[in-house]
């Protein structure tokens, strides 16, 4: 019975302790979104959204070669992947320069390296970037790095066998975001002052951009409701570290209302069933109206980043647009 009796009340202090942890953790995600940070970057990591099936990466390893984890700045966020094609002749190659989803909470470059090398087999130099994340980094550090990693690969483009006056910006969700954005500034120097990140390179410079299913109004996406709004509204407080959604740098992150013709040609794709589509189109429409040479794909009953799932025929045709529109705006 006293055996009983122990084992009884090990149990209510474990219980005791897990309910406190729980009471904990409520406490402090009303402070930090850091407990909602965790959870959700715990569900990317387990999710194989955003990530090229098996038999399609075994295939881009064949056909690509790549120097990795390259360092274009001092932080221990600031490297970056260059693939390029195994066979490739002395000239130099257009570079793709990538940067990836994840909420700008979560991801890595290495989640893109087999999509990227697949783009490089084709003739190209594909980069993928690591940047800081939130809640760690907040906006607008990011755009500064993408800025520094197009920097650093321009004082490297001899040694690396790099054209940077053929460079297209691409990007998956928030890294669409982020990539767009950073190209709307390069068209516009009061905005690029007004966001705190001047460019340094020329808008001549960038022949395309190429973007999967990125949340390009923010104002809108914080505005939704249910598991879509916890997370929306978690990923914006991470990144911009404030919960005050009024701030002026949510507006300012909109890059919809940033466009100016002088973005150039672009290949925007979502899938129907994916909430941030709808951005996606209003971002298309606004370039149409621009003059701005726009290619959209919106895939039929699929949902986030479907894009990188090749064992759909949609996610092949949007690959083979890509080739196509690459291929286009590079051209020498």
């Amino acid at each position: 019975m006293s055996v009983l009796r122990v084992v009884g009340r090990w149990i209510l202090r474990f219980l005791i302790a897990v309910l406190a942890l729980i009471v904990a953790v409520v406490i402090w995600a009303q402070f930090s979104p850091r407990p909602s940070v965790i959870a959700i970057d715990l569900l990317f990591r387990m999710s194989s959204v955003g990530k090229v099936d098996e038999k399609h990466a075994a295939e881009a390893d064949k056909e690509s070669t790549g120097r990795t984890d390259l360092a274009y700045g001092e932080g221990d966020d600031e490297t970056l992947d260059v693939w390029t094609p195994r066979e490739r002749g002395s000239e130099p190659l257009p570079v793709i320069v990538w940067v990836h989803g994840g909420g700008w909470i979560g991801g890595d470059k290495s989640d893109i390296a087999p999509y990227l090398k697949l783009l490089a087999a084709k003739g190209y130099a594909a980069v993928g970037i690591d940047y800081s994340l939130g809640p760690d980094t907040h906006y607008p550090v990011p755009l500064r790095q993408t800025d520094k990693a197009i920097v650093w690969l321009e004082k490297n483009a001899d040694d690396l066998g790099l054209d940077t006056d053929r460079i297209v910006l691409a990007g998956d969700s928030a890294g669409a975001q982020i990539a767009a954005q950073y190209v709307a500034m390069l068209g516009d120097a009061r905005y690029a002052k007004e966001v705190g990140v001047e460019p340094s390179i020329s808008p001549d410079q960038v022949v395309g951009a190429l973007l999967h299913s990125g949340p390009y109004d923010p104002r809108k996406a914080l505005k939704a409701s249910g598991a879509m709004g916890w997370f929306v509204r978690t990923v914006g407080w991470a990144y911009l570290g404030t919960k005050d959604f009024d701030d002026p740098r949510v507006e300012q992150a909109t890059v919809t209302t940033h466009l100016t013709d002088g973005f150039p040609s672009t290949l925007v794709t979502a899938g129907d069933d994916d909430p941030l589509t709808a951005q996606g189109k209003e971002f298309a429409a606004t370039l149409k109206k621009l003059g701005v040479e726009v290619k959209p794909y919106w895939a039929k009953g699929l949902f986030h980043e479907f894009q990188f799932d090749l064992s759909d025929a949609q996610a092949q045709q949007v690959l083979t647009e890509s080739y196509s529109f690459l291929a286009k705006v590079t051209a020498p």
